[in-house]
């Protein structure tokens, strides 16, 4: 008789991609404890964010038509890997952990791959678009997590209509988050990322549609349908 599988299996990938968040924390937190750097290195971390960070300038570049170079295109992805803080880092990867696990299963290797860079770009145009000129940039990887709720409520929606019950309580967990930065909108006011978040979210519920099982099928049909009319 075969074993069950007591944990679902987590993308090599995603730690990979986790680890190199970790990494960088590491770094900064031994320039910031006078490990290594010397005086200057307390600036690592404001130093990363302004070169790594997403800023609503490079979005404005591109909006005008502006030559595309790589200190351009970086930033799309690279402000996932860089935190204000350790304790800002530590809870990004075990939630992008956590519900990776619960999507790993469901979703191949690659898949979870084009859904963390594909949430990590579409928050990032987001922000671009909702944020003030001349504010902080956007780093850090709640985007991805976002959009891993988004693709979870997916894979919840589909289990539920599958039984043929009501979806509905598949947005739960959405519903709460949304619930829960509601709140804290309202004590410590509306944070600059929240359209990177959003946005985010939406995405992993979309690009479930097509990255997840019978992914191909449903594509097919799309094309199939359009042609037809």
């Amino acid at each position: 008789m075969e074993k069950q599988k007591v944990f679902n299996p987590v993308s090599p990938f995603l730690v990979v991609l986790v680890a190199a968040m970790v990494l960088v924390e590491l770094i900064l937190q031994a320039a910031e404890w006078g490990l290594i750097g010397g005086p200057e290195a307390i600036g690592w971390r404001l130093d990363l964010a302004r070169d790594f960070g997403f800023h609503k300038a490079v979005f404005e570049h591109l909006l005008v038509g502006g030559v595309i170079e790589p200190k351009v295109i970086w930033p799309f992805f690279s402000y996932i890997f860089v935190h204000q803080s350790f304790a800002h880092m530590v809870v990004a990867a075990a939630l992008i952990l956590g519900m990776g696990k619960m999507i790993s299963d469901r979703f191949s290797g690659t898949s979870v791959l084009v859904l963390f860079f594909g949430c990590g770009v579409m928050g990032a145009l987001a922000f671009g678009v909702f944020s003030t000129s001349g504010g902080f940039p956007l780093i850090g990887a709640y985007p991805v997590f976002y959009g891993f709720i988004g693709t979870y409520t997916w894979i919840n929606v589909a289990a539920l209509r599958k039984q043929q019950k009501n979806i509905l309580p598949a947005f739960n967990v959405v519903g709460l988050l949304l619930l829960f930065r509601g709140a804290f909108a309202l004590v410590y006011g509306l944070s600059n990322s929240w359209s990177a978040d959003l946005a985010g979210l939406i995405t992993g519920f979309l690009l479930a549609y097509i990255l997840g099982p019978e992914g191909k099928a449903r594509i097919k049909s799309w094309i199939n349908a359009a042609r037809n009319r």
